[in-house]
């Protein structure tokens, strides 16, 4: 009898689903759906860094996915187990019984009652305010996330709601995350006391920790905000990590998507995290996400590590990405991005005379002209703190700057700074994890950037000085949702026996070029001297 499992990730573009063979890993059929809403910028406003999403983008493209993959599949009573990842921290105001406010009539075009996306900066006073607070207590509150709590991260953003919105404030409830919302939906929760949170968004983004018992003190939520009293105790603190079941799927979903009642329902994951597990993180290897932002991922034993916080870490979780383990969450607030930065600076132009030229065509362009440049010492350069800097040592008041520029200098030489600046920001937490006793020999890299981009990738290896394996998967953080529905279906007894089973190879290898050694050393220290006069 086959049997088969879904794995949904839900990114800050659409959502994607795959339908995998739980025996053997094959990935039998895939369905995506772009958010409608979100693909018109409804919502958001760059110029506040506002970036919100509406429930109704998610619960479509849940029930579009879902239907697909069930309409195709042979037997859809076969499909044992859903588990999902979402951005995070992407929290919104519920009402009572569990249901986002922008749900509501009197709220459906309020950006404050709807889904707040992690990238979203518009929360930057309030987090300035958590962290000097955070400071004030022995430990820092904020030790898991590097002593600086970041404008992406749950409290802030729900601060920075309340102080602006005093319907929201009035008519909030409690708060969701998107990795609980969807479990919720699926299993027909009614009630926001009833709503199950994973544990790997609760202790990478709200606080929550075992060394004060779950969250912080009233006292501590007090001295910033006494609603927030209110807020922390209408969260459930009893987290569970993505191996564990949230239900099974009710009735009603079970009737809009064509699957059984049978079918369990997994605890939320994040999804770099969950990409990290499709990616076949373990100790000693690293999983770098390459896409708009990049993470690095990785996992230490408990007992090597000895109770010790690494400072300046963007996110260190006890049972985050895979359970008994200690979470690493570094990385770049933007990669991708700061190619696209410089891709949207030179089709504007084309825009405003009205050329259109596909984006797509512009980045393959420069890319082919910039792989093509000699080794110059002496070329332009750059650092790559467009969107602040997340590790090492968190802020988001760090911008980004290009130096050496020339009457000569071109798109392209701009364009491989960039990249270089990237890289370098990547090769960074490397190093700077190695410093702090955690080796990281083995590299694998997962994304878009990392399957269509040979160049980046390269210059990768050459910078880090180590091989660079690509992930097969083009789905990888679906695929490691799919791995976790199989551990809560019974098909296995753990998240490492079902990646050892079924988990994604490699389909590349990127080997380092010993001759650009030294030559990237020497634009590095540039690089290095860059940052540091940004920050002054």
């Amino acid at each position: 009898m086959p049997e088969f499992v879904i794995g949904i990730d839900f990114g800050s573009d659409s959502c994607r689903a795959v339908l995998v063979d739980a025996h053997s890993g094959e990935v039998c059929d895939s369905a995506t759906f772009v958010y409608p809403r979100w693909a018109k910028g409804l919502y958001c406003d760059n110029r506040l860094q506002q970036f919100r999403q509406h429930p109704l983008d998610y619960i479509e493209g849940l029930e579009s996915v879902l239907r697909e993959l069930a309409s195709r599949c042979s037997d859809p009573s076969a499909i044992k187990a859903i588990s999902v990842d979402t951005t995070a921290s992407t929290p919104c105001f519920v009402d009572a019984q569990a249901r986002p406010l922008a749900l509501r009539e009197e709220f459906k075009d309020n950006p404050n009652a709807m889904f707040v996306l992690w990238k979203d900066h518009s929360g930057k006073e309030e987090a300035e305010l958590i962290t000097r607070k955070c400071a004030e207590h022995t430990p820092n509150i904020a030790c898991h996330t590097g002593n600086d709590y970041s404008p992406e991260c749950f409290w802030a953003k729900v601060l920075h709601i309340l102080n602006v919105d005093p319907a929201v404030r009035a008519a909030g409830v409690s708060l969701i995350e998107e990795c609980d919302f969807i479990p919720a939906l699926l299993t027909g929760v009614n009630d926001y006391r009833d709503i199950k949170p994973g544990h790997c968004v609760a202790g990478a983004k709200h606080f929550w920790a075992e060394e004060w018992g779950g969250f912080p003190s009233d006292e501590f939520f007090a001295s910033i905000d006494p609603e927030l009293v209110r807020i922390k105790h209408s969260l459930n603190p009893d987290n569970r990590t993505s191996d564990f079941a949230a239900g099974h799927l009710c009735p009603e979903w079970a009737e809009r998507t064509g699957l059984s009642t049978d079918c369990i329902i997994g605890y939320g994951n994040v999804d770099s995290h969950s990409g990290a597990v499709g990616a076949g993180v373990r100790e000693g290897r690293i999983a770098m996400t390459l896409g708009t932002s990049a993470g690095c991922m990785l996992v230490v034993s408990p007992e090597k590590l000895g109770g010790r916080i690494i400072p300046g870490v963007f996110g260190q979780v006890d049972g985050s990405i895979l359970p008994g383990m200690v979470g690493f969450e570094a990385g770049l607030s933007a990669f991708g991005d700061a190619y696209a930065w410089l891709r949207r600076l030179l089709s504007w132009p084309a825009k405003a005379f009205g050329v259109d030229i596909p984006e797509d065509r512009i980045i393959a362009k420069l890319t082919e002209e910039a792989a093509a440049l000699p080794l110059d010492i002496d070329a332009v350069y750059a650092s790559d703190h467009l969107n602040g800097r997340r590790t090492p040592d968190p802020t988001t008041d760090i911008t980004a700057a290009i130096a050496g520029l020339k009457i000569t200098s071109t798109a392209p030489e701009i364009f491989r700074a960039l990249v270089e600046a990237t890289v370098f920001g990547m090769w960074t937490i490397v190093d700077y994890l190695e410093h702090q006793g955690i080796p990281c020999p083995e590299v694998v890299a997962m994304g878009g950037i990392a399957r269509k981009s040979p160049y980046i990738v390269q210059m990768l290896a050459d910078v880090c000085g180590r091989d660079i394996s690509v992930c097969d998967s083009k789905d990888c953080t679906a695929m490691g949702a799919a791995l976790f529905a199989t551990v809560i279906a019974g098909i296995y007894p753990d998240i490492r026996t079902a990646t050892d089973a079924i988990g994604p190879g490699a389909s590349t290898v990127y080997h380092p070029d010993p001759a650009k050694r030294d030559y990237y050393r020497a634009r590095y220290e540039k690089y290095r001297a860059l940052v540091a006069y940004s920050e002054m």
